[in-house]
């Protein structure tokens, strides 16, 4: 009987080892396939997370291409000041980029600028020169002139003309009411020569080209 008791309590105990040995079996299959869903799920976050940064980059990039868009269609004074001129256009009008809808003129001292003929202005007239201003609607002969003196002139030509800037010398009693905009003439004294050596320059201007000589040289200008 103590045999037989030992012997199904050996039985007994073996069944129990062997349903043990399943339940670790499952267990062991359960965490398996819980790592393997894991690690697919967590492979599917990381290619969302990768799709998610693949269209932010392109939304950023769509940002940046509008806002250049955006910033192409501004208009924008190059300097801060008050309106001059403004070009007329009609509601509707196509305004292609780089066009000129106006000037600016910026607060500080009235220049005035004038444009010359290349034979006229290149190699003869200087920055320093004296120079004179007559504005049109104010006849010199009631209103005299201004005196000016050449600032600078340019090193290029632009438009067949060499564009001169000279710095106004306005008398404190004149009655004209300067003011950006008022077109003029302007004469720059280039050159100071006797009676006898202008007679003999003009003859040899004859000779050569059909025209006349002048002390000072001419060209239209604004005040600016």
């Amino acid at each position: 009987m103590e045999s037989l008791r030992a012997k199904a309590e050996v039985r007994k105990n073996e069944e129990t080892i062997n349903a043990l040995r399943l339940e670790v079996g499952r267990l062991e299959r359960d965490l398996q396939m819980r790592m393997n869903d894991r690690q697919t799920r967590l492979q599917r976050l990381r290619l969302y997370v990768t799709q998610l940064e693949g269209q932010i980059a392109v939304t950023r990039a769509t940002i940046e291409r509008l806002e250049y868009e955006i910033e192409r269609r501004y208009i924008r004074a190059p300097v801060a000041g008050r309106l001059g001129e403004v070009a007329t256009l009609p509601v509707g009008t196509w305004v292609r980029e780089g066009a000129r809808l106006g000037a600016v003129v910026p607060p500080g001292t009235l220049k005035v600028m004038a444009d010359f003929l290349p034979s006229a202005a290149i190699g003869r007239i200087q920055a320093g020169q004296p120079a004179r201003l007559r504005l049109e609607g104010f006849p010199w002969t009631q209103y005299g002139a201004i005196s000016a003196t050449v600032a600078s002139v340019a090193n290029e030509v632009r438009d067949g003309l060499v564009r001169v800037e000279l710095a106004l010398r306005p008398h404190s009693a004149s009655p004209i009411p300067l003011q950006h905009g008022l077109p003029g003439t302007v004469e720059v004294k280039v050159d100071s020569v006797s009676p006898a050596v202008l007679v003999l320059r003009t003859a040899g201007q004859l000779l050569a080209v059909p025209g006349t000589s002048h002390e000072f040289q001419d060209g239209r200008g604004a005040d600016r």
